[in-house]
This record gives structure tokens, sequence and C-alpha cells, in this order.
């Protein structure tokens, strides 16, 4: 009978040990159930190995509803002790990740390839009593399988070779490689016929070929040929595998919607501004298209800064959104992984996918990516989207699911009808706070709702499976590392100190002064280099660190600054302004008011000025700032009228429904 009715599952495993034991309690709870194994083809095995393959399959299923040892026995014919280990290698995992699964119950199906010891006496032809020799010449003589990878690589003088290499001059060097290690003509390769001619080809497309087949193919066909073999079919979309917590994607799409935001009116009532479209980051996984992290930024372009904050999201957890629509939730399982799996938070990438924008370039997000995470970049190439298809879908469905059925809508080019058929006045748009709490719901229902790139299953779900199979065993930040001022480049300051004016120590950064009560008593330091680490969402305090990397200590914004929470956009628009003389000659004496002032005015006008006073109200609201006086008095009338406005209807979600249909969340609506 011919090889094919005998099959052979040879299975390169990583050890015995991760196999299930203490019994069926012990069993992860995604394998409960046998529908979720690896599969075998029966129909390939004769009829007496079928038959008992038969049996220990459906005796694994007994034993899996809880039923008695003895019933198990029974159907499975083999003794309680037999069984038992038979159904723990299925759980045994394979080079892949995966368990062995239904693969085990097969007759002849081993875990490793038999290992020879020591080599019999050759056949009287000299062909035969070398089964396992060629592995044991490696592993005996480890020397000759580097030389002649050198060989196949062109690595070095060492490796030097013809241009084409044919397989005949392969075995002649491997050859010349045995005799330089000391192997006489008595041992073997060299005592048989062929000289170990079928065991080498055999060793070059097993062993050699799936680790340097790119490297092989480049020296032996050209560059053309192996950047074929690299991406697949050639267009660029090669899925590779990736150690630790695998790959992330990074990217950011404008939101096609013209919102709204409300400021209180001179006359006690409220003025509806227009929103002008607005951007919004992704992090997702690539292996399992679970959205990590997920963030709004009230601006016409990111900045590095942006991203910097979304891997501290993806890292962490994104902070909670503000509930502004009473009754919208998300599903009850639904969230990011590093909120809802304790075993994924500060678990770090070993590849980030970006695409060629400038914020992604920017020295910030190259500097975390390569020095705190020691992550690989891969920089897709410019106006390629196809490379990123996995977090372009997720945007494509949002708009689709969510932001183009809205009033207000853009659209996805200037062309779309909907451009015309969704124009409203501006009392009847979408609020920004709205929009923000029914994307953010999108992105937590898109984890637990079945995907396509989770295999249809729930990405979060996948996630769990994987940690608990063992196949994905994630790499952690250092537990030193685990603070948001990390997530930024050391900016070099110099101490200073301006005795005349009676200034203690003191550092710039940002255009303005930081010190503490430490830092000021340190004059000493006077001109030295030190380096600050902000945090990008709150730049009042910063850390700083001496010149040999130890912790200086936490240092703040000395004057108006330091006594009000802001980030480096907020900042940044301050700094701006003021230069551009725009806020008045003693803006710094209240710069709260006097940027809120000038923006606020702006704004009707302005759609840029109605974006960078939306992002200062809603940072001001999500931190619970205890404004002054003039602005405590402006807020009370915005809050009184948002509370007015809040009663008007303005987002439809009852509209898209059908009368007699059940109420719909927009978490519902915007599930995948």
């Amino acid at each position: 009978m011919d090889a094919a009715a005998h099959p052979s599952v040879v299975l390169d495993l990583e050890a015995r040990a991760s196999q299930c034991r203490g019994g069926r309690n012990n069993i992860p709870a995604p394998y409960r159930d046998m529908a979720t194994w690896p599969g075998f083809d029966e129909t390939v095995l004769p009829a007496k190995d079928k038959a008992r393959y038969r049996r220990l399959r459906d005796a694994s299923s007994l034993y899996l509803k809880d039923k008695p040892l003895s019933e198990v026995t029974a159907v499975a014919q083999i003794s309680e002790r037999r069984f038992l280990r038979i159904f723990a290698r299925a759980f045994e995992r394979d080079a892949s990740g995966a368990i062995i699964g239904c693969r085990a119950f097969a007759k002849g199906a081993y875990i490793t390839p038999p290992q020879r010891t020591h080599l019999n006496p050759p056949s009287a032809d000299g062909k035969g009593g070398f089964s396992g020799a060629f592995r044991l010449l490696f592993k005996e003589h480890p020397e000759i399988e580097n030389k002649l990878i050198t060989y196949l690589n062109g690595f070095g003088l060492r490796g030097l070779r013809p241009n084409r290499l044919m397989f005949r001059g392969i075995h002649r060097k491997f050859g010349k490689l045995c005799v330089e290690e000391g192997i006489g003509p008595k041992e073997y390769p060299l005592n048989t016929s062929e000289k170990g001619r079928r065991a080498l080809r055999l060793w070059i497309d097993s062993t050699y070929l799936p680790k340097y087949a790119s490297r092989f193919v480049h020296l032996e066909h050209g560059k053309d040929a192996a950047d074929l073999l690299q991406y697949g079919e050639g267009t660029g979309t090669a899925d590779r595998e990736y150690g630790g917590y695998g790959a992330w994607i990074i990217d950011a799409t404008t939101v096609d919607l013209e919102a709204r935001y409300e400021l209180p009116s001179p006359m006690g009532d409220w003025e509806s501004l227009d929103l002008r479209r607005f951007q919004q980051l992704r992090c997702i996984h690539k292996g399992t298209s679970a959205n990590l992290a997920n963030r709004q930024v009230y601006t016409p372009q990111v900045s590095g800064h942006d991203i910097s904050i979304l891997f501290w999201d993806a890292v962490n957890g994104p902070e909670p959104v503000a509930e502004v629509i009473p009754g919208a939730k998300a599903e009850p399982d639904a969230g990011y992984p590093a909120c809802v799996i304790p075993e994924l938070r500060f678990a770090i990438p070993s590849v980030v996918y970006l695409d060629n924008a400038l914020a992604h370039l920017a020295d910030v997000v190259q500097h975390l990516v390569a020095n705190l995470f020691g992550a690989k970049v891969i920089l897709g190439s410019p106006k390629t989207p196809h490379e990123r298809a996995q977090v372009e879908s997720k945007f494509s469905l949002q708009a689709r699911r969510v932001v183009h059925q809205l009033p207000g809508t853009t659209g996805s080019n200037p062309r779309d009808p909907r451009r015309k058929t969704h124009a409203v006045k501006v009392d009847q748009k979408v609020r920004a706070e709205e929009i923000e709490q029914v994307l953010d719901i999108n992105a937590r229902n898109e984890n637990a709702l079945p995907a396509a790139g989770a295999h249809n299953v729930a990405p979060l779900e996948r996630l769990r499976r994987l940690l608990s199979a063992g196949a994905l065993k994630p790499n952690y930040l250092p537990a030193d590392k685990r603070k948001a001022h990390y997530f930024s480049k050391p900016h070099p300051v110099t101490v200073k100190v301006d005795t005349p004016t009676g200034r203690r120590p003191y550092v710039n950064y940002l255009y303005q002064r930081y010190s503490s009560n430490s830092l000021a008593k340190r004059f000493d330091l006077k001109g030295q280099r030190m380096w600050v680490r902000p945090d990008f969402r709150n730049i009042r305090t910063v850390m700083l660190f001496d010149d040999t990397g130890r912790e200086f200590g936490p240092i703040q914004a000395l004057g108006h600054w330091g006594t009000f929470p802001h980030d480096a956009r907020i900042r940044r628009i301050f700094g701006k302004l003021k230069r551009e003389g725009e806020l008045g000659p003693r803006a710094d004496d209240q710069p709260l008011e006097a940027l809120f002032e000038h923006l606020r005015n702006k704004a009707p006008r302005d759609p840029n000025a109605a974006l960078q006073l939306t992002h200062l109200i809603q940072y001001l609201r999500r931190h619970e700032f205890a404004m002054g006086p003039e602005m405590t008095q402006g807020f009370a009338d915005w809050e009184a009228a948002s509370k007015a406005a809040q009663s008007i209807e303005i987002l439809p979600l009852t509209t898209l429904r059908p009368s007699n249909a059940a109420p719909v969340h927009p978490a519902a609506a915007s599930s995948t």
C-alpha cells in the first residue's frame, strides 16, 4: 500500500509541557467545544485507522461534555490511561501556535521526527541504515550547517559563490565542508553511494528555504523575483508573522461631518458655531483587527503629539468618553483590549505600520517606537491605502454606517449627492460631544461583535483565545516606563539663574519658565544641560532628568500657566497667537481668559478657530477645571444653553429606523 494510505502527521512543537494536564477542568474555555478545534480529514486513512480515529473523536466529545470516564472509555475501546494521554496530546501546539486538535487521534501521528542517537553499520549495498543520519551529522558538527548557510546566502569572503548555483555545486560544497570538519571516507555521508544527496536536497527545501528564501532567490534570480516572493503576489500586502503582541497599524481619517458647537451669547441664550471637519486617529491590532485606541482631534491635521497620546491610550487603555446622549450604551462586552483584558495592559507591539503623513514621520513618533517599544517601523508607500486595508476598511464602515447617516455629512467626495441632501442649518447639526460619544461607542462595539479580520469571531474573543492558547505572548512595557511622560522624546533644556531680577534656577520649555522647590535651591546647576519629558496631555507639570539619565523630579510651570491644566496644543495655539499680536499686550496676565475670549470672538467666522475653541472647551470640561470669575460666569451661561439645546432633538436616531421597530442605540447602529 502506498504512503498516502498511511499518512504520518509530522508536527513541529515547542514542547510537550504546554499540553492540557489535570483533567477536563483545566481545559481552556475556548477549547471546551470541539467545534473550535483544528479539524482533520479522516477520509485519507485506511478503514481500520478511520474507525479508530472516529472512536477517539466521539469519546473525546463525550469527555468534553463531562460524561463518566467509564462511558468514554467504552466508546474509545482503550484503557483510561491510554485515552487521557491521547486526549492531552490534542492540546499540544505546532509551530504555528495552534493546538493539534483532532490530528492527535490519527494513528501514526508523531510529535517530533525520530532522533537518531548513533549510526548502525550500513547495508551491503551502502544505501540502507542511514535514516536520521543527516540530522545527526548537523547535530554533532553544527559548523557544517553554519558554513553551508553562509555559502548559500553569499555573505562575506566565506560565502563566495557563483552567480547561478546549481544543486550539484551545492552538493560538491557540502562534501568539501564535511572533509574540512574531519569527516573520514568511511564515515557518513562519505561512505554512502549518494554522499547525502537526497538528504541535502530535503534539508534545503524543509529547513533552509523557509528561513532564507528571499536571500537565496535574490542571488539566483534577481531583486524582482525576491520582491515577488516576499510580497506574495506582488501587491505589497504580504502578511508576515510577528512575535509578542504582533503588529499595530496607525492611521488617521477626516470625519465627513460638519458638526456644531454651542457658546453663550451676550443675549443670555446660545449661539451655534459651524465646526469644520475634524480628524480621527485610530490604532488597531493587525492580527485580529481589534481597535486598541480611538481619538478625536479637533484640528485640520494631527501632530506627532497626538500620535504619542494615542500610543499611551493603546498601551494603558483610553479614558472613558463623557456620556452626553442619554441611553446611548455600548454592547455589554464592548471595550478596548487594554481596558477589558488585564493581560494586555502595557503590552507593546513588535512592528508598527505607519503611512507617510508628516505626523507619522515626526521625530517624537519614530523615537517612541524605536526606543521605548523597541519595535520596527514600516512606512507604507505613498497613496497606497491598500497596504493598510484593515484600518481603511474600518474607516469606510464607520462612514457608511454612522457618519454618512447623520445630518450635515459632507459625503465621501465633493460631488457626493449626500452633501446636498443632508445639508441642514447649523442649529440642526450634530454637536461635537455627541459625535465623539457615538464614534467611541462604534469603535468599542467593533471589538465585541464578529469581524472578518478576526476570522468571524469578535476581536476581543479572538485575543482571549490566542492568550489562552499561548499563541499570543505579549512583550510588556518595563515597569519603570509605565508613565505617560515616557511617551515623549527628551527635550534638552539649560538651567538658568537670573540673580539681578531675583529669579532662582529655572528652565524654559515651550515659551514658559518651569521650576520646583528642589530646583530652586540648586544654584550649582547653573548653565548645565538637563532634559525635560512632558506628558503631552497636561504640560502644567513635566519631569526633569539630568545629563546622566537620573530623574531629578517634577517641575511646574511658573506664573498663571501653572494654575490650570493644559496640553501642548493649547500652549502652542497661545504662543502662535501671541507672536502674531492677536491676544493683546498683556495676554500673559490672564492667558486662559485671553485665549478663550479671542477664540470665542473669532470662531463664528473662522472654522479653524472654531476647532481650536472646541478643543479648549472640551479639554477643560474633561479635566473639571475650576475657572476664574469671568470665565465661570461665561461657562455657566454656556452650560445652561447646552442643557436647553439638549431638549431639542438634534441627533435624529429615531428617524433611521421604522416606526414599529424596537429602539436602537447608536452603539447597535454602528456595530460591525
